[in-house]
């Protein structure tokens, strides 16, 4: 009988603990903890200032952390201006140096060139007279006057005497104002014996006139001109070819350039004109005239322009 009764009672006791657990873990939601309040202490007690002396103590203590860290940043900062102005002193320091080396050089320089210099007007009013009777003696050949075929020039043109190989004249209006340019030349020799090739192909004096005409662009390029036309056309009974251009001139103005190519006597004449637009008509005219009188020459030659280098004139088959 004693026995049945500690069973049950030990059999309520497990399912009493067990139900109460089983409950609570197996419900959903946040569990309740225990909330734990802290215990007072007694204002002004003893223990209130024990706690309130060791939170002063820590109070102080973050201070201290606090103004060292703020002394060491402040050092840090003051070297680092310190050595950013060591640098830039020494930077100006070199850059001054190099300037005054320069200035230096510069200056030695100037007294050199300007010893130079003297030195050179010195040497030139000792030898001023010797040039001056060599330009003399140099200027002293006769000036032409007359065309290559022994006719006189158009009254109009003036001789300037033999520059690089070419005859030039100065071309000036009735109230002797000038109004532009020529220069006659020997552009190379004649090849009427060359076999052709292509009918087609036009030529002057056996010379094809694409190779004329590149002596034209030639100087263009070297003047920043340009060729406008190219034709040929009977002059005398003659052909002649003949390449327009026009390159900048003198003010800003535009210059117009004729370039008349004929055949004389074995040999490929140039007349080449410079004029404005004005007087461009002119020119053409009297520079028609030219060459209708070397065509006819007459006389001998009383000073004929050198012959150009005429490598470049091989007839060119197109």
């Amino acid at each position: 009988m004693l026995r049945a009764i500690v069973l049950s009672l030990a059999l309520l006791i497990g399912i009493g603990t067990i139900i109460p657990l089983a409950t609570e873990f197996a419900e959903a939601g946040s569990r309740k903890h225990r909330k734990y309040k802290k215990k007072k202490v007694k204002r002004y007690s003893k223990r209130w200032w024990r706690a309130y002396n060791k939170q002063k103590q820590v109070k102080r203590a973050k201070a201290k952390r606090k103004k060292r860290a703020r002394v060491r940043r402040a050092r840090r900062s003051r070297i680092r201006r310190a050595r950013a102005a060591r640098l830039r002193r020494a930077r100006l320091a070199r850059v001054r140096r190099a300037h005054r080396a320069k200035t230096r050089r510069t200056a030695a320089k100037r007294r050199t060139y300007s010893r130079s210099r003297s030195k050179a007007k010195r040497s030139a009013r000792r030898t001023s007279g010797s040039r001056v009777v060599a330009q003399r003696q140099m200027t002293s050949t006769p000036v032409p006057t007359v065309l290559p075929s022994g006719n006189p020039a158009p009254k109009s043109w003036k001789s300037e005497g033999v520059v690089q190989g070419e005859l030039q004249f100065t071309v000036k209006d009735n109230s002797g104002s000038q109004l532009g340019s020529a220069a006659i030349a020997v552009v190379g020799p004649a090849v009427n014996d060359a076999p052709v090739y292509n009918s087609r192909v036009k030529t002057v004096g056996g010379v094809a006139t694409t190779s004329l005409r590149r002596t034209v662009i030639d100087e263009m390029i070297r003047e920043n001109g340009w060729v406008v036309n190219d034709y040929q056309k009977e002059v005398a009974g003659q052909k002649v070819y003949v390449v327009v251009a026009q390159a900048p001139g003198s003010n800003n103005q535009v210059e117009n350039r004729m370039y008349y190519f004929t055949e004389v006597e074995g040999k490929i004449y140039s007349v080449a004109t410079k004029a404005p637009d004005k007087a461009s008509d002119r020119l053409e005219e009297e520079s028609e005239k030219v060459i209708v009188s070397l065509q006819r020459r007459s006389a001998p030659t009383t000073q004929v322009a050198s012959n150009r280098t005429v490598s470049n004139l091989v007839a060119n088959e197109e």
